[in-house]
Order: C-alpha cells, then sequence, then structure tokens
C-alpha cells in the first residue's frame, strides 16, 4: 500500500462531520503524521505528509495568516490543514478555501465538539501500522478483521490464540530477542526471557521491524498456517501501532501544554496544577526560560536526556524546529554530571551540551525571573528579546537581567539612535566601506581594552600600524581619544550601531 491518504482519514471516527472546504484535488495526499499549529510562524516547524491540527489561537488576531500559510505549507508538502475554528475565530478568511484550491491543499474544517487527542491517536494509529498488501483485498479485509479481534489480548493474547490454533508454543519478541508476548507464561519464569528458536516472521511497523513472532518446532507450517502468522503480525503491529502512538500523542500534549505556559495562553491555575501533576512535573517556585537557538534541528528524546544530565533537577525541555526552550528551576539541585561544575552558569552548561548533540553554532538566552507559572510567558518573550541582542552583539549566552545598557539604548526611537552613530562614527563606517578599512574595529579594541599594546595584540598587527590607525580616526572624527566623555560616546556609538542593525528583531 503506497500509504494513508487525506481522503481515508477522513472516514475515521474521531473526523466524524469535517468538511473539505477547498483543495479538494489533494486528498490523495499521504499522510504520515499528525502535528499541532503551536505558533504563527509554524511552517518552520512543519513536516511532509502531516496533518496540521489548529484552533486557529496562533493567528486569532489576524486570521488572514491562514491565507499566507497555505501556499507556503503546501510547498513543504504538508497532507492537509484542519481548523477548529469556532473557539477562537469568529470566521474564516474568505479567501482560505480559494488558496486552498490553488494550492491543492485540503482545507477541513472540524467541529467545535471534535476532540483533538482522539484525533491524534486515531491517525497515527493507522499510519504507524504497516497493512503491506493491498487494503481492497478481499483477504486483506479480512485479516484486518482478524487482527483487531486477536488485538483485544494483547500480545499475550495474540500469542495464545495463535497458538490454540496451530497447536504449537507461540512467542512475540522485540527486535532485541526478548520476550514480549506468549502463549504461556510460567509464574516462575522472568518475563524477558530469550526467545526459543523456531519459525520466525516479522512485525512490521511504519516500514522499520518492531518485533518477530517465532512459531515453535521444526515441521515447516503449511500455507494456512502461515496465513494465520501473517494474520497474528498484523494484529501484533496493530497493538505496538496503538502503543506508540500513545507515545506520541504523551509527547505532543506535553509539548502543546509547555508552549501554552510559555507562550500566554490563558490557563488558569487550577489547569496549570492538575496537568503538572499528570506529568508528574513540579512547577511552583521561581523559573527561568532559556532560549536557545541554533542551527540544526534536534530530537525531543535527546534534549530530553541532555537536560536530565546537564540542567538542573525540574528543568523541562523540547524541541522546536532549530530552537530549544527549557523552563529552569531556580536554586535547584544540580543533577549528578555538573555538580562538580556547579560555578559556570547553567546557560553555558546549556549550550555545551546542545553543541555536542550537534545543533551547531548555538546562542542561549535566560529570560527575566519568573515568580510564577503566570510570568513564564513574559520571561519567553524577554528570553526572545535577550537572543535577538546575543545574535546582534556576537554574544554566545546572554541573560536579559544583564542587558540594561541595551534597554536604555533601544529605548529610543530608531531615527535618533541612527542619528547618535552617525553623529559620532558614521564618517568611520563610511570610510571603511570605501576602503575595506578596519577603523571601527580598531577603536572598539582600543576602547575596549583601553590600551593600545593590548589592542594591537588582539587585532594581530603592529603597535605602529595600531597608532597610525588611531591618528586617522583622529583625523576623521575630531575626536580627543584621551577625553573620558568622548570616549565613552564613541563606546556607546559601536555598541548603539550593532543594535541598529538588529533592530527589527530586537524590539518586542
Amino acid at each position: 500500500m503506497a500509504g494513508v491518504t487525506v481522503e481515508e482519514v477522513l472516514t475515521l471516527a474521531p473526523m466524524a462531520g469535517a468538511a473539505v472546504i477547498g483543495g479538494q484535488r489533494g486528498l490523495a495526499r499521504v499522510v504520515t503524521g499528525v502535528n499541532v499549529m503551536e505558533v504563527p510562524d509554524i511552517e518552520a516547524f512543519v513536516k511532509p505528509g502531516e496533518i496540521l491540527l489548529t484552533t486557529g489561537f496562533p493567528v486569532h488576531d489576524r486570521p488572514e495568516r491562514l491565507v499566507e500559510l497555505v501556499p507556503e505549507l503546501a510547498a513543504r508538502g504538508l497532507a492537509a490543514l484542519a481548523v477548529k475554528p469556532l473557539r477562537y475565530l469568529a470566521q474564516l478568511p474568505p479567501d482560505l478555501a480559494q488558496a486552498a484550491d490553488v494550492a491543492d491543499l485540503p482545507v477541513l474544517v472540524m467541529p467545535d465538539t471534535t476532540s483533538f487527542n482522539e484525533v491524534i491517536g486515531a491517525v497515527l494509529a493507522v499510519v504507524l501500522a504497516d497493512y503491506g498488501a493491498d487494503p481492497s483485498s478481499a483477504d486483506q479485509i479480512r485479516e484486518r478483521l482478524t487482527g483487531v479481534a486477536l488485538s483485544g489480548g494483547g500480545l499475550d493474547g495474540i500469542a495464545g490464540a495463535l497458538t490454540a490454533a496451530l497447536g504449537r508454543d507461540v512467542t512475540i519478541v522485540d527486535p532485541g530477542g526478548y520476550v514480549i508476548g506468549a502463549s504461556t507464561r510460567p509464574e516462575e519464569a522472568e518475563p524477558d526471557l530469550e526467545a526459543p528458536a523456531g519459525w520466525t516472521f516479522p512485525v512490521m511497523v511504519g516500514g522499520s521491524e518492531r518485533g518477530r513472532v517465532v512459531v515453535s518446532g521444526v515441521d515447516e507450517l503449511t500455507l494456512g498456517q502461515r496465513r494465520l502468522v501473517r494474520q497474528s503480525c498484523f494484529a501484533a503491529a496493530m497493538h505496538i501501532a496503538q502503543a506508540l502512538a500513545s507515545l506520541e500523542l504523551d509527547r505532543k500534549l506535553r509539548t502543546l501544554f509547555l508552549e501554552e505556559l510559555v507562550t500566554g495562553v490563558d490557563l488558569d491555575e487550577p489547569t496549570i496544577r492538575q496537568r503538572s501533576h499528570l506529568y508528574g512535573w513540579d512547577l511552583s517556585g521561581q523559573h527561568h526560560v532559556f532560549v536557545a537557538r541554533g542551527r540544526t534541528e534536534l530530537s525531543d528524546t535527546a534534549i530530553a536526556t541532555a537536560a536530565r544530565d546537564r540542567l538542573p533537577a525540574g528543568s523541562l525541555a523540547w524541541s522546536r524546529g532549530t530552537e530549544v526552550v527549557a523552563i529552569v528551576p531556580v536554586g535547584g539541585p544540580a543533577r549528578p554530571r555538573h555538580r562538580r561544575r556547579s560555578a559556570r552558569p547553567d546557560e553555558a552548561i546549556w549550550r555545551e551540551a546542545l553543541v555536542r548533540l550537534g545543533a551547531g553554532d548555538v546562542v542561549v538566552a535566560v529570560g527575566a525571573l519568573a515568580v510564577a507559572t503566570s510570568d513564564l510567558a513574559d520571561s519567553h518573550a524577554t528570553a526572545r528579546e535577550a537572543i535577538a541582542i546575543a545574535l546582534a552583539t556576537g554574544r554566545p549566552t546572554v541573560r536579559y537581567d544583564d542587558l540594561q545598557l541595551e534597554h536604555l539604548l533601544l529605548a529610543n526611537p530608531r531615527e535618533e539612535l541612527e542619528r547618535f552613530v552617525d553623529h559620532y562614527v558614521g564618517v568611520l563606517i563610511r570610510h571603511d566601506a570605501q576602503t575595506s578599512g578596519d577603523l571601527c574595529d580598531t577603536l572598539e579594541a582600543y576602547l575596549g581594552l583601553g590600551s593600545g599594546a593590548a589592542a594591537a595584540r588582539r587585532l594581530f598587527i603592529h603597535y605602529n600600524t595600531l597608532k597610525h590607525r588611531l591618528r586617522k580616526i583622529g583625523e576623521l572624527t575630531n575626536a580627543d581619544l584621551h577625553d573620558p566623555r568622548t570616549r565613552l560616546a564613541l563606546a556607546l556609538a559601536l555598541e548603539t550601531r550593532r543594535l541598529v542593525v538588529a533592530d527589527g528583531g530586537v524590539r518586542r
């Protein structure tokens, strides 16, 4: 089978009442997964073949963004966009259906009673099961029905039913060869016995072998017996697929809840306490939100492992494309692996961990202190503001609370900042642009180090070259580099220059 299509997904029970308002020509798109739209710029985080579910909240203040997203999502191979609009959107943009038809991207409107949890679970269970043959054939349909009947008792039940049918002992093992289902389990037997020898048949889920059905005996199985074994393999695949779907659903719901906490979705305290308790999280006390930006996307599993090993106990971290977000408690017990290095700030340890995971050149920003869970959104927003400043100023780690100078400068209108920069160092900027010179870098090094010799070493130039450049700077700016007030103004102008360049990404 080529894969489950959007049209087939629409027949699932949780999709009852869904209407296709546009993009009908794309109903044959193959579905490989499900995603939830948690942020307005979701196009960076979707993967080909996904059905994207949304309530419209991320675009509730600008619904036309849905129309703009359609061609971008179609280009990224999205299978369909499913909207449940009544809660946050009074009405859908009028051009949405037309954009869907142009892009051949199915846009579905879901009833307000639709449960995203049930949709995700049902779709993933169908997608992850590898049916192998043509589903239209009578044999395949019969095998599916038999598989559903066999799956009621779990893997032990599947093995028991097959044992009764074949008259042979049957075990189901994982890829490592350990028993995960058996027709009989003596009380004295260990649950993870190594599988006995016998006739083996693979259990395929999502194109990967997730286990094997092992039938005892030396006599070769008949054609009819092999058909029964194939049915049991399908039943086992459905059982494992449902378990994987449950795990994936749990991961997505956890991430969705964390995104709601840090993006300012209005959650009442009882709901936050209830969900946190359900997941085993302690969100009491004070926290900081960390935002890290790298060049390579990391898996949630790798990030969770790194957070467990490298961040204070109780930290929660997840992937957001090439960004990694973490909620880090203040004053919590250190992880065993970095107790010996507790003098280093957590953000430096976290950056090092992400670099080692392969995220590339990573920048980590720490948001303002969140005294309560209601402050996490502000901590997240300030972390994003801080990371823009870090990128503009070339810092690998930065804390929002340490950016008072930058906040003071950026409190002024951009036009005033540009005039300030031009007044003090504009002539140097233009000189460097025309001559490929280094006067701005030279002045910055000299002012930062306070020593000509040290600046020359930093710039890898001869001291006489430095003195020549400083004379040129004095001539061009008519500035007395020995005057403290002038030195301060020049240093501020150089710092402001970097901020002005990145101003569009810094201001909140």
